[in-house]
């Protein structure tokens, strides 16, 4: 239990991740998918497609049988077919079929060596199952055939699982070229926030936190958090700016509840 409770925060990202992989991989160009061992007809592929399209719905509502039954029958079409066996390998995970999800994706991976997806896929199997040194090698080559927005993804969840391992530093370098590369991980990043000032890297949490703070992304706890900071090393002028920000527009939240609680007591 105290295993599961340490990987809970990967867990949590990486069922995130695997719904935004469902969401992205779905909506490529098939021919990505197929493998030279499945030269097909344009039908075969369409039928293909719309098995995966329906099983990838069944997922998505938690309905793992029917989506299995149809992910087989677009096997039994297109049995090399990469994305159709990484959906099973998923499913398989989610049933805690540890062995045959690592079968599928394998296979997924014979099909097609170099997609950063299943790469990426693979790489948060083997966090979450605890096998920390695959997981890093598989998130870098994830990392090397990766273009565009999914680099970023790849960085943030690579760093999740470096931070889970308790090598800090790797994971800010990681987490932090994560959020330069894709700054709509905002919503996320109080996370490196938290491991900066950890590490004791103070200056640059603050600048991470004043970005937070003046984009549509701030939250109650991110001016919380600032104005802690603030208050740890000791600037005044900066405390004081965090917590009228805080009164002003969060006045109802437990963090600005909780400086009136300061106050009464002081």
């Amino acid at each position: 239990m105290r295993q599961l409770a340490q990987l809970a925060p990967i867990i949590r990202a990486g069922l995130l991740v695997r719904l935004l992989f469902i969401t992205i991989a779905f909506h490529c160009p098939t021919a990505q998918a197929v493998s030279a061992a499945d030269a097909v007809s344009p039908q075969v592929l369409l039928r293909t497609q719309t098995r995966l399209s329906l099983a990838t719905a069944y997922f998505h509502a938690g309905l793992h049988q029917f989506a299995m039954e149809e992910v087989d029958q677009a096997l039994v079409l297109m049995p090399q077919h990469a994305q159709a066996l990484v959906l099973k390998a998923l499913l398989y995970q989610q049933h805690n079929r540890i062995g045959l999800a690592q079968n599928y994706f394998s296979k997924a991976l014979t099909a097609n060596p170099v997609d950063p997806l299943i790469l990426f896929q693979l790489g948060i199997f083997e966090c979450q199952s605890g096998l920390f040194e695959k997981a890093i090698l598989t998130f870098s080559l994830a990392s090397a055939y990766a273009v565009g927005p999914i680099s970023g993804q790849i960085n943030w969840i690579w760093g999740q699982c470096l931070k889970q391992n308790n090598q800090l530093e790797a994971a800010n370098l990681r987490m932090t070229e994560a959020f330069e590369q894709l700054p709509g991980l905002i919503s996320e990043v109080l996370e490196l926030v938290e491991l900066k000032i950890q590490l004791g890297k103070l200056s640059e949490a603050e600048k991470i936190l004043i970005y937070l703070n003046d984009s549509p992304s701030v939250s109650a706890q991110s001016v919380w958090v600032a104005y802690q900071l603030a208050e740890r090393q000791n600037q005044a002028v900066k405390k004081n700016h965090w917590g009228k920000m805080l009164g002003l527009r969060y006045s109802n939240s437990v963090q600005w509840l909780a400086i009136q609680d300061r106050f009464t007591h002081e």
